[in-house]
C-alpha cells in the first residue's frame, strides 16, 4: 500500500525543483511600466538551456518566443515589436544541469496592470507523467532482465539458454520499442506540452537533443543492441559483447538524473555507475536462474555454485553505493520521512530488505541442498526466486518515481521562500508580497506604500484574493499595520496552484480609495 500511495502522491505533484533556479530577471516580476520592453532576460544560478517560453497576452491569446539567446546561466527572449497595454504573463521551460527541465513564470504590466489576469488554461500533465513513468518502467525492466540476464548467463554461468526457455530476442524488442516512446514523453515532459503534441517534431528533438534523458535513453538501446548481439556470437565474442552491455546500462544511468550532478561528482558518478551495474546483474539474473532450475541439470547447478559465489561481492558494492548516494541526496534523517523523495526511498528500502532476505534464505537454506542434489530444495529455489524477481521488478517500478522528485539536497538549496511585486495606480504604488509563494496557509504583506512621491499613511488596508479562472474567491482579509509603512494580512489558504490576482484596497482618505492590482504565480507545495 505505501508504494501505491507514494506513486499517485509523486505523479500528483507539480514541477520539481532541481539545481538550476531564477535570481534575477529584467524586467523585475510584477513590474510596470509606460513603455513596452524590447526584451525580457532571466538569469539562474547555475547555465541552463533554454526548452521553451510563451507569452500570454492580456486578451488570453498565447504566443510562443522563438528568438532565444542563450549565454551560459542567462537567457534573453525578444519580444514581439507590438505589444498592448495590460498585463501580460511570460511562462518559460529550461534545461537544468542534470537534464531535468523546470520552469516558471513571471508577470509584467505595460501602462497600468489590467483589472483582472489574462485568462490561464488550466492545464494537467498527469498523463504525460504517467506516460514517461511507464515507458521508463517498460526500459528500465528490459534493460535490467534483458541486458542483466545475458550477462549472467554469459559472464557468470558460462553457457547460453535455449532461445525457446529464455525468449530473451523478444524481451530486447519490446525495449527498443520502447525507447522511441520514452524520448516523445521526455519530449513532452521537456516542453511542458499535452499528448497531441507528439505529433510535432519540436517535441521528439526535445525529448532526445534537448536533456541528458535524451542521451540516456540512446545509451540504453545500445546496450539493448550489444546484448542481442552476444547472444549470436561465439562465447569468446559474447563475453566482450555482455560485458560492454552491462558498463553500457551503467553509463545510461550515471548520465542523466539528480544524482549524476550530485556534488561531489567524482564520488556520485561512479557510485551511480556501480550501482546500476550491480543492481542489473544481481536483478537480471533472477530469471534466467530459475529458468535453469526449470528441469535441473548439471549446468544450472554450476551456475547456482559461481552466482552464489560473487552475489555477496555484488551486494556488499550495491550496498555501498546505494548508501553513499542516499548520503549526498538526503543530507538529514528527517528527510527520509518529509519529502516525497525520502518517502520513494523509503517504499525502496522495504522492498530491498524483503529481497536481501529472501536472497540470504536462498543461500544459507537451500542452495546447499540443491547442490547436494536435492529436487525438492531445487523446485523450492525456483519459486523463491521467482518471488525475488516479482521484489525486484517492483524495485524499478519504485524508483521511477524519483523522476517527479526532488532529492531534499536541492530543495535546501532552493531560494527564500518570498515573492515580491510592485503595484501601482492613480499615483499610488506599494510593494505587494505573499509568502510562502506556494499553495496552503499564506500571508501577504504591503509595504512602502507611496501617493504622489510621498509616504502614506492610509486609514485603512484590505486584501482580496481569488483565481477567476476557476471561479475561486475572492477571499478578503483586513491588513493590520505591523510596523511603519507595513501592513500584513493572514488567515488565506490557497488551494490551487497558478495564478491569483491580488487587489489591495486602500483607503487614502474617507472620500477616496485606490485599488492595486496585480497577479501572484503561486506554485504547489513540497513536503
Amino acid at each position: 500500500m505505501i508504494c501505491i500511495a507514494v506513486f499517485l502522491s509523486v505523479l500528483n505533484t507539480g514541477a520539481a525543483f532541481a539545481h538550476a533556479s531564477l535570481i534575477e530577471s529584467d524586467p523585475a516580476d510584477g513590474a510596470v511600466s509606460d513603455a513596452a520592453p524590447k526584451s525580457i532576460t532571466l538569469r539562474f544560478s547555475e547555465p541552463v538551456r533554454p526548452l521553451v517560453a510563451r507569452l500570454i497576452h492580456p486578451g488570453g491569446h498565447t504566443e510562443v518566443l522563438k528568438d532565444i539567446d542563450e549565454k551560459g546561466d542567462t537567457i534573453v527572449l525578444t519580444l514581439p515589436d507590438t505589444l498592448e497595454n495590460g498585463t501580460h504573463i511570460l511562462s518559460w521551460r529550461v534545461t537544468s544541469s542534470d537534464g531535468h527541465p523546470i520552469g516558471g513564470g513571471l508577470v509584467f504590466s505595460i501602462g497600468a496592470p489590467s483589472a483582472i489576469a489574462p485568462p490561464v488554461e488550466a492545464q494537467t500533465d498527469l498523463v504525460v507523467r504517467s506516460g514517461l513513468w511507464t515507458a521508463r518502467l517498460v526500459l528500465m525492466l528490459v534493460l535490467v532482465f534483458g541486458v542483466g540476464g545475458t550477462a549472467f548467463s554469459i559472464l557468470v554461468a558460462g553457457q547460453t539458454i535455449a532461445r525457446e526457455e529464455w525468449p530473451v530476442g523478444g524481451l530486447l524488442l519490446t525495449g527498443l520499442l520502447a525507447t522511441p516512446l520514452l524520448i516523445g514523453f521526455q519530449g513532452l515532459d521537456a516542453l511542458d506540452e499535452p499528448v497531441p503534441a507528439l505529433l510535432g517534431w519540436d517535441t521528439w528533438s526535445a525529448g532526445l537533443f534537448a536533456t541528458s534523458f535524451g542521451r540516456a535513453a540512446v545509451l540504453g538501446a545500445t546496450a539493448l543492441i550489444l546484448a542481442y548481439a552476444a547472444r549470436q556470437t561465439g562465447l569468446r565474442t559474447g563475453v566482450v559483447l555482455a560485458s560492454l552491455a552491462l558498463l553500457t546500462v551503467g553509463l545510461a544511468v550515471a548520465s542523466a538524473g539528480h544524482a549524476a550532478t550530485a556534488s561531489p561528482t567524482l564520488l556520485t558518478q561512479p557510485a551511480l555507475f556501480l550501482h546500476a551495474v550491480t543492481a542489473t546483474l544481481w536483478i537480471g539474473a533472477l530469471l534466467p536462474l530459475a529458468i535453469l532450475f526449470k528441469q535441473p541439470s548439471f549446468g544450472a547447478v554450476l551456475a547456482l555454485k559461481r552466482f552464489s559465489a560473487v552475489i555477496p561481492l555484488i551486494v556488499g558494492v550495491l550496498i555501498l553505493s546505494g548508501l553513499a548516494l542516499a548520503v549526498v541526496q538526503l543530507r538529514t534523517v528527517t528527510a527520509l520521512w518529509t519529502t516525497d523523495y525520502g518517502l520513494v526511498l523509503l517504499a525502496k528500502l522495504a522492498l530491498v530488505s524483503a529481497l536481501l532476505l529472501l536472497a540470504a534464505f536462498n543461500r544459507y537454506r537451500l542452495t546447499k541442498p540443491v547442490l547436494a542434489g536435492s529436487k525438492t530444495a531445487a523446485r523450492q529455489l525456483q519459486r523463491s526466486i521467482l518471488a525475488e524477481v516479482v521484489l525486484g521488478s517492483l524495485i524499478i517500478a519504485v524508483l521511477g518515481l524519483w523522476r517527479f522528485t526532488p532529492p531534499p539536497r536541492t530543495l535546501a538549496a532552493a531560494p527564500a521562500a518570498l515573492q515580491a511585486i510592485t503595484a501601482r495606480k492613480d499615483g499610488l504604488s506599494a510593494v505587494l508580497s505573499i509568502h510562502p509563494p506556494f499553495t496552503g496557509p499564506v500571508t501577504v504583506e504591503v509595504r512602502d506604500l507611496i501617493l504622489d512621491g510621498k509616504p502614506l499613511e492610509p486609514l485603512s488596508v484590505s486584501i482580496d484574493l481569488d483565481k477567476p479562472s476557476y471561479g475561486i474567491g475572492p477571499f478578503t482579509r483586513p491588513a493590520q499595520k505591523t510596523s511603519a509603512q507595513r501592513y500584513s494580512a493572514d488567515g488565506f489558504v490557497l488551494p490551487l496552484d497558478g495564478f491569483w490576482v491580488v487587489r489591495v484596497t486602500v483607503l487614502v482618505s474617507e472620500f477616496r480609495s485606490v485599488t492595486l492590482t496585480d497577479v501572484f504565480d503561486v506554485a504547489k507545495a513540497t513536503r
